[in-house]
Protein backbone atom coordinates (compact mmCIF):
# COMPACT_ATOMS: atom_id res chain seq x y z
CA UNK A 1 0.00 0.00 0.00
CA UNK A 2 1.31 3.31 -0.69
CA UNK A 3 0.95 6.34 1.66
CA UNK A 4 -0.84 9.19 0.64
CA UNK A 5 1.40 12.33 -0.97
CA UNK A 6 2.59 14.57 1.17
CA UNK A 7 0.22 17.65 1.17
CA UNK A 8 3.19 20.13 1.53
CA UNK A 9 4.16 18.81 -2.05
CA UNK A 10 0.32 18.78 -3.46
CA UNK A 11 0.07 22.11 -2.08
CA UNK A 12 3.22 22.97 -4.27
CA UNK A 13 1.77 21.58 -7.25
CA UNK A 14 -1.42 23.27 -6.57
CA UNK A 15 0.05 27.09 -6.18
CA UNK A 16 2.04 26.95 -9.74
CA UNK A 17 -1.06 25.43 -11.93
CA UNK A 18 -4.06 27.44 -9.90
CA UNK A 19 -5.19 29.70 -12.40
CA UNK A 20 -5.59 26.90 -15.30
CA UNK A 21 -8.07 24.71 -13.40
CA UNK A 22 -11.38 23.73 -14.18
CA UNK A 23 -14.57 21.72 -14.53
CA UNK A 24 -13.12 18.83 -16.02
CA UNK A 25 -13.37 15.16 -16.15
CA UNK A 26 -10.46 13.42 -17.14
CA UNK A 27 -9.50 9.77 -18.10
CA UNK A 28 -5.92 8.55 -16.70
CA UNK A 29 -4.30 5.56 -17.65
CA UNK A 30 -0.95 4.78 -15.68
CA UNK A 31 -3.07 6.27 -12.89
CA UNK A 32 -1.47 3.66 -10.17
CA UNK A 33 2.14 4.29 -11.71
CA UNK A 34 4.58 6.96 -10.58
CA UNK A 35 3.51 9.97 -12.94
CA UNK A 36 -0.06 8.89 -13.36
CA UNK A 37 -0.64 8.57 -9.42
CA UNK A 38 1.07 12.10 -8.52
CA UNK A 39 -1.63 13.70 -11.67
CA UNK A 40 -4.55 11.93 -10.02
CA UNK A 41 -4.18 12.92 -6.41
CA UNK A 42 -2.72 16.77 -7.32
CA UNK A 43 -5.86 16.59 -9.16
CA UNK A 44 -8.25 15.62 -6.96
CA UNK A 45 -6.27 17.66 -4.37
CA UNK A 46 -6.91 20.88 -6.50
CA UNK A 47 -11.00 19.78 -6.75
CA UNK A 48 -10.98 19.87 -3.23
CA UNK A 49 -8.98 23.00 -2.41
CA UNK A 50 -10.81 25.14 -5.33
CA UNK A 51 -13.88 23.56 -4.50
CA UNK A 52 -14.41 22.45 -8.37
CA UNK A 53 -16.31 19.31 -9.40
CA UNK A 54 -13.24 17.87 -10.93
CA UNK A 55 -13.99 13.84 -11.60
CA UNK A 56 -11.44 11.02 -12.82
CA UNK A 57 -11.63 7.93 -14.84
CA UNK A 58 -8.83 5.61 -13.36
CA UNK A 59 -8.39 2.83 -16.36
CA UNK A 60 -6.47 -0.13 -14.54
CA UNK A 61 -5.72 -3.34 -16.13
CA UNK A 62 -6.50 -4.88 -12.10
CA UNK A 63 -9.04 -2.89 -10.23
CA UNK A 64 -8.77 -5.35 -7.28
CA UNK A 65 -4.46 -4.57 -7.26
CA UNK A 66 -5.17 -0.46 -7.56
CA UNK A 67 -7.23 -0.31 -4.80
CA UNK A 68 -4.71 -2.93 -2.47
CA UNK A 69 -1.82 -0.03 -3.81
CA UNK A 70 -4.01 3.22 -3.24
CA UNK A 71 -6.98 2.76 -1.19
CA UNK A 72 -7.33 6.35 -0.35
CA UNK A 73 -7.76 7.46 -4.26
CA UNK A 74 -9.76 4.13 -5.43
CA UNK A 75 -12.07 4.92 -2.51
CA UNK A 76 -12.46 8.48 -3.17
CA UNK A 77 -16.12 9.08 -5.03
CA UNK A 78 -14.83 11.40 -7.59
CA UNK A 79 -13.15 8.36 -9.43
CA UNK A 80 -14.56 5.71 -11.28
CA UNK A 81 -12.53 2.94 -11.40
CA UNK A 82 -12.65 1.38 -15.22
CA UNK A 83 -10.88 -2.51 -15.19
CA UNK A 84 -9.68 -2.84 -18.86
CA UNK A 85 -6.63 -3.12 -21.43
CA UNK A 86 -6.51 -0.02 -23.04
CA UNK A 87 -6.22 -1.23 -26.43
CA UNK A 88 -9.37 -2.44 -26.06
CA UNK A 89 -10.63 0.23 -24.04
CA UNK A 90 -14.33 0.84 -23.57
CA UNK A 91 -15.52 4.70 -24.86
CA UNK A 92 -16.64 6.24 -21.61
CA UNK A 93 -20.31 7.34 -21.01
CA UNK A 94 -20.39 11.53 -20.53
CA UNK A 95 -17.74 13.72 -21.30
CA UNK A 96 -14.20 13.19 -21.53
CA UNK A 97 -12.21 16.33 -21.31
CA UNK A 98 -8.38 15.53 -21.16
CA UNK A 99 -7.20 12.31 -21.46
CA UNK A 100 -3.60 11.36 -19.88
CA UNK A 101 -1.61 8.95 -21.42
CA UNK A 102 1.27 7.40 -19.12
CA UNK A 103 0.69 3.98 -19.61
CA UNK A 104 4.05 1.67 -19.48
CA UNK A 105 3.99 -2.18 -20.23
CA UNK A 106 4.61 -5.03 -17.43
CA UNK A 107 7.98 -5.24 -16.43
CA UNK A 108 9.66 -8.46 -19.00
CA UNK A 109 7.60 -7.89 -21.73
CA UNK A 110 10.09 -7.98 -24.92
CA UNK A 111 10.72 -5.01 -26.98
CA UNK A 112 8.46 -6.73 -30.03
CA UNK A 113 5.81 -6.84 -27.40
CA UNK A 114 6.33 -3.47 -26.29
CA UNK A 115 5.66 -1.75 -29.99
CA UNK A 116 2.60 -3.70 -30.39
CA UNK A 117 1.01 -3.04 -26.94
CA UNK A 118 1.70 1.02 -27.04
CA UNK A 119 0.72 1.06 -30.71
CA UNK A 120 -2.39 -0.39 -30.38
CA UNK A 121 -3.10 1.13 -26.69
CA UNK A 122 -2.48 4.78 -27.92
CA UNK A 123 -4.78 3.80 -31.61
CA UNK A 124 -7.57 3.27 -28.72
CA UNK A 125 -6.94 6.18 -26.57
CA UNK A 126 -6.42 8.44 -29.51
CA UNK A 127 -10.05 7.38 -31.22
CA UNK A 128 -11.96 7.99 -27.75
CA UNK A 129 -10.12 11.32 -27.29
CA UNK A 130 -11.61 12.01 -30.55
CA UNK A 131 -15.13 10.66 -30.24
CA UNK A 132 -15.58 12.57 -27.03
CA UNK A 133 -14.00 16.08 -28.63
CA UNK A 134 -11.28 16.33 -26.05
CA UNK A 135 -9.58 19.53 -25.11
CA UNK A 136 -6.32 18.08 -24.39
CA UNK A 137 -4.41 14.68 -24.75
CA UNK A 138 -0.95 14.64 -23.02
CA UNK A 139 1.71 11.51 -23.61
CA UNK A 140 3.86 11.10 -21.09
CA UNK A 141 6.93 9.90 -23.49
CA UNK A 142 10.48 10.21 -22.79
CA UNK A 143 13.97 11.86 -23.34
CA UNK A 144 14.84 8.14 -24.72
CA UNK A 145 14.06 9.45 -27.69
CA UNK A 146 16.87 11.26 -28.81
CA UNK A 147 19.85 10.09 -30.74
CA UNK A 148 23.00 10.54 -28.45
CA UNK A 149 24.94 13.49 -29.05
CA UNK A 150 28.23 13.45 -30.41
CA UNK A 151 29.67 15.99 -28.90
CA UNK A 152 27.98 15.79 -25.61
CA UNK A 153 25.44 18.21 -24.37
CA UNK A 154 21.80 18.87 -23.64
CA UNK A 155 18.87 17.08 -25.51
CA UNK A 156 17.12 20.07 -27.19
CA UNK A 157 13.51 19.08 -28.21
CA UNK A 158 14.41 19.61 -31.96
CA UNK A 159 17.38 17.52 -31.86
CA UNK A 160 17.43 14.18 -33.66
CA UNK A 161 15.43 11.39 -32.39
CA UNK A 162 16.03 7.56 -32.87
CA UNK A 163 16.30 6.44 -36.59
CA UNK A 164 12.87 4.49 -37.44
CA UNK A 165 15.54 2.07 -40.06
CA UNK A 166 18.14 1.32 -37.38
CA UNK A 167 17.47 -2.13 -35.15
CA UNK A 168 14.66 -1.53 -32.53
CA UNK A 169 15.04 0.02 -29.29
CA UNK A 170 12.93 1.42 -26.90
CA UNK A 171 13.96 4.99 -27.59
CA UNK A 172 12.69 3.61 -31.14
CA UNK A 173 9.29 2.71 -29.68
CA UNK A 174 8.85 5.56 -27.87
CA UNK A 175 9.40 7.91 -31.16
CA UNK A 176 7.27 5.80 -33.28
CA UNK A 177 4.12 6.55 -30.39
CA UNK A 178 5.17 10.48 -30.74
CA UNK A 179 4.57 10.17 -34.63
CA UNK A 180 1.20 8.68 -33.79
CA UNK A 181 -0.02 10.66 -31.70
CA UNK A 182 1.03 13.93 -33.87
CA UNK A 183 -0.20 11.71 -36.80
CA UNK A 184 -3.60 12.44 -35.32
CA UNK A 185 -3.00 15.85 -34.47
CA UNK A 186 -2.52 16.60 -38.24
CA UNK A 187 -4.95 14.40 -39.69
CA UNK A 188 -7.65 14.80 -36.91
CA UNK A 189 -7.00 18.47 -35.18
CA UNK A 190 -6.33 16.67 -31.91
CA UNK A 191 -5.05 18.59 -29.67
CA UNK A 192 -1.57 16.37 -28.87
CA UNK A 193 0.82 17.73 -26.10
CA UNK A 194 4.10 15.59 -25.87
CA UNK A 195 6.07 15.82 -22.49
CA UNK A 196 9.63 13.93 -22.90
CA UNK A 197 10.34 13.11 -19.31
CA UNK A 198 13.96 12.59 -18.19
CA UNK A 199 15.00 11.40 -14.72
CA UNK A 200 13.08 12.14 -11.09
CA UNK A 201 13.24 11.78 -7.82
CA UNK A 202 10.13 11.94 -5.06
CA UNK A 203 7.71 9.89 -3.26
CA UNK A 204 6.08 6.89 -5.05
CA UNK A 205 9.32 6.42 -7.63
CA UNK A 206 10.01 2.33 -7.26
CA UNK A 207 13.39 1.88 -5.52
CA UNK A 208 13.55 -1.50 -7.40
CA UNK A 209 13.00 -0.93 -10.72
CA UNK A 210 16.34 0.02 -11.95
CA UNK A 211 16.99 3.66 -11.28
CA UNK A 212 20.07 4.23 -9.79
CA UNK A 213 19.02 6.64 -7.29
CA UNK A 214 16.30 4.76 -6.53
CA UNK A 215 18.68 1.24 -5.97
CA UNK A 216 21.29 4.78 -3.64
CA UNK A 217 18.18 5.19 -1.59
CA UNK A 218 16.96 1.50 -1.12
CA UNK A 219 20.47 0.54 -0.66
CA UNK A 220 20.75 3.62 2.57
CA UNK A 221 17.50 2.46 4.00
CA UNK A 222 18.39 -0.87 4.33
CA UNK A 223 21.74 -0.23 5.76
CA UNK A 224 23.57 -1.45 3.20
CA UNK A 225 26.88 0.43 0.77
CA UNK A 226 25.67 2.10 -1.84
CA UNK A 227 27.23 0.55 -5.08
CA UNK A 228 27.91 2.73 -7.80
CA UNK A 229 27.57 -0.04 -11.01
CA UNK A 230 30.28 1.40 -13.80
CA UNK A 231 33.03 4.32 -12.76
CA UNK A 232 30.20 6.76 -11.69
CA UNK A 233 30.63 9.35 -13.97
CA UNK A 234 27.87 9.22 -16.27
CA UNK A 235 25.63 12.38 -16.23
CA UNK A 236 21.94 12.57 -15.18
CA UNK A 237 19.87 15.46 -13.29
CA UNK A 238 16.98 14.79 -11.20
CA UNK A 239 13.81 16.35 -10.97
CA UNK A 240 11.76 16.55 -7.72
CA UNK A 241 8.19 14.67 -8.09
CA UNK A 242 6.00 17.64 -7.17
CA UNK A 243 7.89 19.95 -9.60
CA UNK A 244 6.83 17.05 -12.76
CA UNK A 245 3.53 17.19 -11.68
CA UNK A 246 2.89 20.81 -11.87
CA UNK A 247 5.50 20.63 -15.37
CA UNK A 248 2.76 18.18 -16.81
CA UNK A 249 -0.16 19.72 -15.82
CA UNK A 250 1.36 23.13 -17.05
CA UNK A 251 1.68 21.57 -20.59
CA UNK A 252 -1.74 19.84 -20.80
CA UNK A 253 -3.97 22.48 -20.04
CA UNK A 254 -1.39 25.74 -21.35
CA UNK A 255 0.57 23.96 -23.89
CA UNK A 256 0.14 24.59 -27.70
CA UNK A 257 -0.74 21.27 -29.43
CA UNK A 258 1.42 19.56 -31.77
CA UNK A 259 4.45 20.35 -29.42
CA UNK A 260 7.28 18.55 -27.18
CA UNK A 261 8.45 19.74 -24.19
CA UNK A 262 11.54 18.07 -22.44
CA UNK A 263 10.63 17.36 -18.67
CA UNK A 264 13.55 16.73 -16.18
CA UNK A 265 16.03 18.71 -14.31
CA UNK A 266 18.47 21.30 -15.76
CA UNK A 267 21.20 21.17 -13.33
CA UNK A 268 23.55 17.95 -14.01
CA UNK A 269 24.92 15.37 -11.57
CA UNK A 270 27.31 12.73 -12.02
CA UNK A 271 26.22 9.47 -10.54
CA UNK A 272 29.35 9.06 -8.14
CA UNK A 273 28.53 12.41 -6.95
CA UNK A 274 24.67 11.50 -6.21
CA UNK A 275 26.07 8.29 -4.45
CA UNK A 276 28.12 10.32 -1.99
CA UNK A 277 25.83 13.05 -1.37
CA UNK A 278 23.32 9.69 -0.68
CA UNK A 279 25.99 7.75 1.16
CA UNK A 280 26.48 11.31 3.33
CA UNK A 281 22.59 11.40 4.50
CA UNK A 282 22.42 8.08 5.41
CA UNK A 283 26.17 7.46 6.54
CA UNK A 284 27.22 4.17 4.67
CA UNK A 285 29.97 3.90 2.48
CA UNK A 286 30.55 3.93 -1.68
CA UNK A 287 31.44 1.09 -3.30
CA UNK A 288 32.40 1.94 -7.33
CA UNK A 289 32.80 -0.17 -10.04
CA UNK A 290 35.00 0.56 -12.89
CA UNK A 291 34.55 1.13 -16.74
CA UNK A 292 31.14 1.77 -18.62
CA UNK A 293 27.95 -0.37 -18.58
CA UNK A 294 27.19 -2.39 -21.47
CA UNK A 295 23.81 -1.81 -23.04
CA UNK A 296 23.12 1.14 -20.00
CA UNK A 297 21.40 4.46 -21.11
CA UNK A 298 23.57 7.33 -22.81
CA UNK A 299 26.50 8.17 -20.45
CA UNK A 300 25.29 12.01 -20.75
CA UNK A 301 21.89 12.36 -20.47
CA UNK A 302 20.45 15.86 -19.84
CA UNK A 303 17.65 17.64 -20.65
CA UNK A 304 17.91 21.45 -22.38
CA UNK A 305 14.72 23.06 -20.82
CA UNK A 306 14.64 26.15 -22.02
CA UNK A 307 11.13 25.85 -24.19
CA UNK A 308 9.53 24.93 -20.68
CA UNK A 309 10.90 28.43 -18.81
CA UNK A 310 10.41 30.28 -22.04
CA UNK A 311 7.03 29.50 -23.02
CA UNK A 312 5.27 28.97 -19.64
CA UNK A 313 8.07 31.06 -17.68
CA UNK A 314 7.58 27.42 -15.54
CA UNK A 315 10.53 27.25 -13.09
CA UNK A 316 12.70 24.26 -11.26
CA UNK A 317 11.53 24.72 -7.83
CA UNK A 318 13.53 22.25 -5.56
CA UNK A 319 16.78 21.45 -5.13
CA UNK A 320 18.28 18.17 -5.25
CA UNK A 321 19.18 17.91 -1.83
CA UNK A 322 15.84 19.16 -0.55
CA UNK A 323 14.15 16.64 -2.65
CA UNK A 324 16.81 13.78 -1.47
CA UNK A 325 15.56 14.95 1.94
CA UNK A 326 11.79 14.74 1.30
CA UNK A 327 12.05 11.23 -0.88
CA UNK A 328 14.31 9.55 2.28
CA UNK A 329 11.91 10.43 4.42
CA UNK A 330 8.45 9.58 2.57
CA UNK A 331 10.26 6.32 1.95
CA UNK A 332 10.85 5.66 5.79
Amino acid sequence: MSHPLPKEDLKHVLEQTGELWSEARVLFTGASGFFGSWMLESFLYAGTKLDLPLRAIAVTRDARRFSRHLPHLAGDPRVEILESDAAMLPVPDGPVDYVIHSLVPDAGIPLGGQEGFFRSATARLLDIASAKNAEGFLLCSTGAVYQPHDPQGPFREDDPRAPLDAPVSYGQIRRKLEDQCLDAWRERSLPVKIARGFAFVGPRLPLDAGFAIGNFIEDGLAGRPISVQGDGTAVRSYLYAADLAAWLWTILLDGPPGRAFNVGSAKPVTIGELAREIGRLFDVEIRTGSGPISGAAPSFYLPDTSRMVSEFDILEWTDQEEALEKSIRWHR
